[in-house]
This record gives structure tokens, sequence and C-alpha cells, in this order.
């Protein structure tokens, strides 16, 4: 399914998804879900269920916009009512604002969705994205419905000036695109994408890049090919 053009989600706002924990209930096992990273136990889970796929869902606060507990509750309600009728395992969730700015949204852990079924259920309860898991390694990711939008220019300087002193020139010298993206990830990443010449192969590198994709210069699979590069064999 095709992202809107027309809607943006602002760069902060998609920094606090990414910034997000998503904590799944199963059982007496609470599983932490973290945007970027790789989950062992959903990924256990995923297994031993025989699910090749998995996505969180709410139904709360459509377009991340506060509404009432009734129509949260109810919207929610026909959310779940709309899963049951799919042959998909259903855990319940809760996903928190790691800032506590935010409170915890109800949510589902969705076991063997597809894709497209995840996409219609973010769009039907309008939201802006939702955490989709692509296969049993449980690896995380956000799925936007829309682009991340561009600040204003005001909100772009106060964001560079708040910058450590020697980000901030490498960071102006940016199109206001990739200002954006770099925006848009969690703080302790902003460093590595603006600090390009200290990338350390000692230091794990983050997994994705700014606009969500696994490929490219400066994520952990670009830091691997340049350790085989450099000499490092793999061990049978």
């Amino acid at each position: 399914m095709t992202i809107n053009l027309k809607k943006t989600v602002h760069p902060q706002l998609v920094r606090a998804y990414r910034e997000a924990i998503y904590i799944v209930n199963k059982d007496n096992e609470a599983i932490s879900l973290k945007v970027g990273a790789v989950s062992h136990e959903l990924s256990r889970l995923m297994k031993s269920e025989k699910a090749h796929t998995a996505a969180v869902l709410t139904a709360f606060n459509p377009y991340s916009e506060v509404r009432s507990a009734e129509e949260n509750e109810r919207s929610q309600g026909m959310l779940t009512k709309a899963l049951s009728l799919k042959s998909i395992v259903c855990i319940n969730a809760i996903g928190t604002d790691a800032k506590g700015e935010w409170g915890a949204e109800p949510s589902i852990l969705t076991l063997g969705i597809s894709l497209q079924e995840a996409e219609l259920l973010a769009d039907e309860y309008g939201q802006n994205a939702f955490i989709w898991v692509n296969n049993s390694d449980g690896f995380i990711s956000l799925r936007l419905r829309f682009n991340i939008g561009l600040p204003k220019a005001n909100e772009l300087i106060a964001w560079i000036k708040g910058l450590p002193p020697y980000l901030q020139d490498f960071a102006q010298t940016l199109p206001a695109k990739e200002q954006a993206l770099i925006l848009s990830v969690p703080t302790h990443e902003q460093e590595h994408w603006l600090n390009p010449n200290n990338w350390d192969l000692n230091k794990t590198w983050p997994l994705a890049m700014p606009d969500g994709s696994a490929m490219g210069v400066g994520t952990e699979m670009d830091r691997m090919f340049k350790l085989i590069a450099a000499g490092i064999q793999r061990i049978h």
C-alpha cells in the first residue's frame, strides 16, 4: 500500500515513536520491544507460534491527537473485534513513552499478520505508524504511514543550537530533508549520523538508516562489511 504523500509526520513525533518502549504481556513474562533493536524473546515467541511476521497495533489517539478515554476504548474495542475475525494470534501489549510525556496506550501484538493487513488496520484507525516485524529474527522496525515532514526553519535552528558544538557545523551543511531525518532518530543515534569522520569499528552502529532502511553507509551491516574487508573471517 502506498504512503499518503499529502500528510506528513513531524520528525520529533517520529523520534518519540522510535524511543518508545512497547511491552508485550505474555503469560507471566513482559517482553520489551524497541524500534531498531532485535528482541530475542519475541523471536522465540514467534517461532513457538510458527509466525513469520508480527505487528503491534493500536486504535488509541488517532494521528497522535489525544482523544477521550471513551472514544479510545470504543475504537480499541472495534480493532480487537476486527482482529478476532482473522486467523491471527493476538496478545495484549502497551506502548509507553520513555520520557513520560504521553500516557500509556493499550496495544495488540498480532502474530502472523500480513503487512497489507497491518497497513489497512493502521489506516482505518488513523495511526501515523505501527511496529512491524518482518520475520522471526525479531528485528523491530517502525512503519510510517506518512512521510517525515520538514520542520520550520526556527525549529531546525533551535535543534542545531542544542547539539554539542563539535556537531553543529556538520549539521548546518546538510539539506533540510537530511536534517529532518536525523532529527527523527533517537538522540543517542544523532551523534553517529552527524559525526561520520569518527565512526569506530569497535562500537556497535545503528541497525537502520534514519529513513528506516537497513542498507546504506553507516549501518551495522556496513560496519560488518568494513570489518570483513579489514580481514575478519568467519570461523566454521
